[in-house]
C-alpha cells in the first residue's frame, strides 16, 4: 500500500520538457532565444539592434551574428536595417521574412504548450 501512495505523490512531480526550433532545408534557423530576439526587434519601442540585444542579454555582435546566420541559412534577411552616422541613428526592423519566421515559431510554440497542458492530467 505504501508504494502506491508514494507513486501517487511522485507522479504529481512529473512534467514535460520540449525544445522546438524551425528548420530550413534541414538547417536549424530559429529556436527560443533567436525567436526572442526577433520578437523584441518587432516591438514598436525598439528601433536599434543594440536595444534588442540588451533585452536578450546578448552582446551586439552576438545578436548581429544571429541575424546573419538566419540570412546565410535561408538566403533571405530577417531584418531591414539602416546605418546611422557617426552619432548613431541607425535602426532595425523585421522584414516580411523575419515576421513570417517569428509567427511560424510562435504558432508552433503555442501548439506545443497546448499539447503539454492536455498531457498534464
Amino acid at each position: 500500500m505504501k508504494n502506491i501512495r508514494e507513486i501517487e505523490v511522485q507522479k504529481k512531480k512529473i512534467g514535460y520538457g520540449v525544445k522546438i526550433w524551425l528548420t530550413y532545408e534541414g538547417k536549424s534557423i530559429l529556436g527560443a532565444g533567436w525567436a526572442k530576439l526577433l520578437d523584441i526587434i518587432d516591438k514598436e519601442e525598439i528601433d536599434s539592434l543594440t536595444q534588442a540585444a540588451k533585452e536578450c542579454n546578448y552582446s551586439y555582435k552576438y545578436a548581429w551574428n544571429i541575424l546573419k546566420r538566419i540570412e546565410k541559412r535561408t538566403n533571405i534577411p530577417p531584418v531591414i536595417t539602416s546605418k546611422g552616422g557617426t552619432g548613431g541613428g541607425g535602426w532595425v526592423k523585421l522584414s516580411d521574412w523575419g515576421r513570417l519566421l517569428l509567427n511560424k515559431y510562435k504558432t508552433l510554440d503555442q501548439e506545443i504548450e497546448s499539447l503539454k497542458k492536455r498531457l498534464s492530467i
